[in-house]
């Protein structure tokens, strides 16, 4: 009797990474290009560097919203994937549509209406402002296909399918890097194959580096666009424009969903804002091994999120199938299995982490102090990338107010709390401030497990 039970615990191990894979693939292949990106904007110049990050906070709010309208439809989908109605299922891919466009257009008017004060407000100088105004403003004009590029490859992620998003985000990722090349820099010699070679270059700098970037989501949303319209696409398109018309009852399940996961992403980022600037009062060397670390620890993540992703569409089905006994099975082997692939990662971190961070900085008193905390990070990783994966469970589920709550305890009353405590009062150093950020990860790790066992997640679920 026990061989039946081992072989379908090995199946249902196979679904789960079978499906994480190329979503935590996609994830870390976008961190990358991200990097490189940044790394192409940064050899402009500190102007150019400043002119994009000086717009980081708008570009955190903008991203929020497209998360949590994603997030919203993904719930949605689970679900009616999981009860086999793939008319349903197509009914809500339209709608997203539909949503993603409103959205995007929202996001685009408020870029419009803020591009010209925001750098102002951020208290950029003088010789920042034109490009971060000029940057801002391109970046706008991509806002509907980026938030359509989010939406549909988060619908086409909770049918189980990972791979198409891994794919058409690899080709628009590298399409990016390609824009790049050709637009930010002028007209070059380059040395190739043994020989210098005259390359065309559009010398636009800062605004070359914006329009590849739009341009890149446009190419993206283009091709998922192109793929709904093949016959076997579960989201096929129609010229029917009452099939886009948005329903009450989906409405209603967005400002159920995504509103808390809306609050929650804006308790995180906001929180961030703060801290950065109460850590300013360490020093330029505190601040760089924090930034530093900050940025290793985003690729340590990257997992996670793919995990997360799997989570939320395999609760959901299981759920939207009514099988709480298989979404209880599939959140223990969710469990388990990102806490074995984010160790695998975290543990050579930690135990190199002197060398890592001699990659990134040659300044000695950096390297030192940044050792140290890197060394904080990747031993305590697990617990906010535990936090992670469980809110992609409690999302599959409709328990989106919990995560809310553990963030906003987490950020605001626990680490905003202490570290401005550890700092301002105290006078604690930044490895200090990285034991704190533990501590934060560890309560939330631990309010995540006292939910999972108790259960209570499974009896949230939200009808639409």
């Amino acid at each position: 009797m026990s061989q039946p039970q081992i072989k379908f615990n090995t199946e249902i191990s196979k679904t789960i990474l079978m499906i994480a894979w190329p979503a935590m693939l996609e994830q870390f292949l976008a961190c990358m290009a991200s990097l490189v990106d940044t790394a192409m904007v940064g050899s402009l110049g500190a102007v150019a560097t400043a002119s994009v990050a000086v717009n980081i906070s708008l570009v955190w709010v903008t991203n929020g919203l497209m998360g949590a309208l994603s997030i919203g439809f993904s719930y949605m989908i689970a679900r009616s994937v999981g009860e086999k109605n793939p008319e349903k299922t197509r009914n809500l891919g339209l709608q997203s549509i539909t949503c993603a466009i409103c959205t995007g257009l929202f996001l685009f008017v408020l870029i419009f209406c803020l591009h010209q004060w925001l750098p102002v407000w951020m208290g950029a100088k003088e010789d920042v402002i034109p490009y971060a105004r000029e940057y801002l403003r391109i970046i706008g004009y991509g806002m509907v296909p980026q938030t359509l590029a989010v939406v549909l490859s988060s619908n086409y992620r909770s049918t189980g399918n990972t791979r198409l998003p891994l794919i058409l985000g690899i080709i628009s990722n590298i399409a990016n890097i390609i824009g790049n090349f050709f637009l930010i820099y002028p007209e070059r010699m380059i040395f190739l194959g043994g020989r210098n070679i005259h390359m065309w270059g559009a010398g636009m700098g800062i605004k070359g580096a914006a329009l590849a970037t739009s341009a890149s989501q446009v190419f993206l949303t283009v091709m998922l666009l192109l793929t709904m319209c093949r016959q076997g696409s579960p989201f096929r398109l129609t010229l029917s424009k009452r099939e886009y018309a948005v329903s009450k009852n989906v409405l209603l399940t967005l400002k159920k969903i995504s509103i808390p996961v809306l609050f929650e992403r804006w308790t995180l980022n906001f929180g961030q804002v703060f801290i950065t600037s109460i850590l300013s009062a360490l020093g330029t060397v505190s601040l760089s091994a924090h930034y530093l670390t900050a940025q290793i620890e985003g690729i340590l993540y990257m997992p996670a999120f793919g995990v997360s992703y799997t989570a939320t569409a395999l609760i959901g089905q299981a759920l939207g199938a009514g099988r709480k006994d298989l979404a209880k099975q599939y959140m223990k082997y969710i469990c388990f299995w990102s806490v074995v692939l984010i160790e695998l990662l975290c543990i050579p971190v930690a135990c190199g982490s002197h060398y890592i961070m001699q990659l990134f900085s040659s300044d000695p008193d950096v390297v030192v102090i940044g050792t140290k905390t890197l060394l904080i990070a990747a031993l305590t990783e697990i617990f906010y990338s535990f936090f992670l994966v469980s809110s992609g469970i409690f999302r599959g589920a409709g328990d989106v107010r919990f995560s809310f709550l553990v963030s906003l305890i987490g950020m605001w009353g626990l680490r905003v709390g202490m570290i401005w405590m550890a700092v301002r009062v105290f006078d604690v150093g930044i490895v200090g401030v990285w034991i704190i950020i533990g501590i934060d990860c560890m309560v939330r790790m631990i309010l995540c497990i006292v939910r999972l066992r108790s259960g209570k997640w499974l009896k949230i679920g939200i009808n639409f």
